[in-house]
């Protein structure tokens, strides 16, 4: 009588979903009330279906499963279930192994987590959204105040920065200088060279 108030009181008034099910066959055994109202069944339903009623995985898959718990080489999984009305739930699966009458038994309580990985999903769409838009910001938009005489360009604050600068600051771009033809044939005429000039070979910066 001891045991059987000790039972109700740990597993039938729980205010979490609890199941017991048989580890060889899938079967469940027994479904607290608070189970029975997550699912969405009966208790005469619910003791008349087996995990693989509720469980979106295999059989093989929920089997294998089974056997890590039953062998405690796990007590945790992340799986989803089905309810009676359709509806898919993400939830968090604790089972071990208890001994029921000379049988060894999966002791199983579920945590439904569909609303913590709506929200960690839309963080990590947030997060992404927001890299997505500092990417942006680094490239060059719009119109770009230049002098047209020295090439200066003209900062947001109203600061003129070389044209290498301000585009370094703005962008991932960097720069490779060397010169060109025209600009080697008018300050280098003894090169007459007609192919751009490394600044390593003319000892410019």
């Amino acid at each position: 009588m001891k045991n059987n108030e000790i039972y109700i009181s740990l597993f039938q008034n729980n205010h979490s979903v609890m199941l017991v099910i048989h580890p060889d066959t899938g079967e469940i055994m027994d479904a607290n009330d608070q189970a029975c109202r997550y699912y969405g069944y009966s208790w005469e339903e619910m003791t008349n279906m087996t995990i693989l009623d509720i469980n979106t995985l295999t059989p093989e898959e929920v089997k294998q499963e089974m056997h890590k718990a039953k062998q405690e080489l796990r007590n945790h999984f992340l799986f989803r279930h089905q309810l009676a009305n359709g509806d898919i739930r993400d939830v968090e699966v604790y089972s071990g192994p208890i001994m029921f009458k000379g049988e060894k038994l999966l002791y199983t309580i579920v945590y439904d987590i569909t609303e913590r990985n709506r929200k960690e999903r839309e963080r990590e769409e947030l997060i992404e959204k927001l890299e997505k838009a500092l990417t942006e910001i680094r490239q060059l938009q719009g119109i770009i105040p230049i002098c047209a005489s020295c090439k200066q360009i003209r900062d947001d604050k109203g600061a003129w920065k070389q044209l290498e600068a301000y585009i370094s600051e703005h962008s991932e771009a960097e720069f490779s200088h060397g010169i060109c033809p025209d600009c080697a044939t008018r300050l280098y005429p003894e090169l007459r060279l007609n192919a751009p000039i490394n600044t390593r070979a003319t000892g410019m910066k």
